[in-house]
């Protein structure tokens, strides 16, 4: 499988640089203006350590529909700018899968942009908080993201600008990526090993799969990687 999201990746025009490293600890940086209107910086540090379970805020956050994780005190960008012109920013500079997670649910739950494309990336980040932190509660809210996925933006894709700065933009389909992420994903990135939702056995996890998605009403063919809808 692809490296998902990479220095390729579509970014539209970006003007301002909103993370920031200072000495060891990674800073979401923000302004707001005083009393007597001079310029205040806030700033709200990003999570970093993946092993800590996911909390959850309400039992569908990460999902369409669902705009908890707007309230939720342990999401670093709540108040923060998030935006389809600062999103693929803000995701190149998080420090963990967690504070990706966290941003892109921020940017599902505002409508920031392509909802499938926010809806998978959660999804995905998810699934890699889960094989970090080995928590049961965070692997069965992946695999709810990723059915979210399919279930309202089957057929969505997103863009690889290559070279960076070119403007010239290929599309990914990230329905296929979905498929390749439940059945087989052994070559996410070179720090996620431990990646199979359903079993650490690659037939056994494909077994599972094909139950658990064909009771979302989808087959899902290996060969071809594609899913077909049985509804």
């Amino acid at each position: 499988m692809k490296k998902l999201l990479n220095g390729n990746a579509h970014q539209p025009n970006l003007k301002h640089k909103t993370l920031v490293l200072l000495a060891t600890a990674f800073l979401l940086v923000g302004c707001g203006r005083s009393h007597d209107d001079g310029l205040v910086v806030n700033t709200t540090a990003l999570p970093t350590d993946d092993t800590i379970p996911l909390n959850l805020q309400c039992a569908d956050i990460g999902l369409k529909g669902e705009t908890c994780i707007l309230d939720d005190p342990n999401n670093p960008y709540a108040s923060a700018i998030v935006s389809e012109a600062t999103k693929f920013e803000l995701d190149a500079d998080a420090p963990s899968a967690t504070a990706k997670f966290y941003l892109w649910g921020t940017a599902l739950a505002r409508g920031a942009g392509a909802p499938g494309e926010n809806q998978f990336y959660t999804a995905y980040y998810l699934h890699r908080m889960w094989a970090a932190s080995n928590s049961e509660l965070t692997r069965l809210q992946a695999i709810r993201a990723y059915r979210s996925f399919l279930d309202n933006y089957f057929g969505s894709l997103t863009f690889f600008e290559i070279p960076v700065g070119s403007g010239n933009l290929f599309p990914q389909d990230l329905t296929k990526w979905t498929g390749q992420l439940l059945f087989d994903p052994t070559d996410l990135t070179n720090t996620f090993t431990s990646s199979r939702l359903f079993s650490a056995d690659g037939n056994v996890n494909n077994n599972l799969a094909t139950q658990e998605v064909g009771t979302w009403g989808y087959f899902y063919d290996q060969n071809a990687e594609t899913f077909i809808k049985n509804f």
